[in-house]
């Protein structure tokens, strides 16, 4: 059963990831528009994509898919902290301020990952 639910969980995703790229768009100069929101997965005791390019505003979520608990937590410790993410869990972060956010799991700190964020 937890099979199921795991696999459920990764189709899942990979269906938003694809709904997401297929509704990114050029503007009228060909720059890329990024999409309003971003996934992070958590799985394998990696965040994946590991750094994300994202514009003010945009929505990031990460989804734990490892069966052990992990956090979001900004290295500066401020930016953004999720506490404890149980497996199948999700934690949300609007993007609001430029600039490159390193950031860490506090339960295992060998998981690491970027999020920079950028305006239009």
């Amino acid at each position: 059963m937890r099979t199921i639910k795991i696999f459920s969980a990764i189709c899942l995703f990979g269906m938003a990831i694809l709904f997401m790229n297929a509704c990114s768009k050029s503007d009228t100069n060909g720059s890329v528009v990024l999409p309003a929101t971003q996934s992070v997965a958590i799985q394998g005791m990696a965040f994946s994509p590991a750094t994300v390019t994202v514009v003010v505003g945009t929505t990031i979520t990460w989804t734990n898919m490892d069966g052990t608990a992990h956090t979001v937590t900004s290295n500066d410790g401020t930016s953004f902290n999720s506490g404890n993410i149980a497996p199948n869990g999700t934690f949300t972060f609007t993007a609001s301020t430029p600039g490159s956010y390193g950031y860490h799991c506090s339960i295992h700190p060998t998981m690491t990952g970027t999020v920079q964020i950028v305006t239009k």
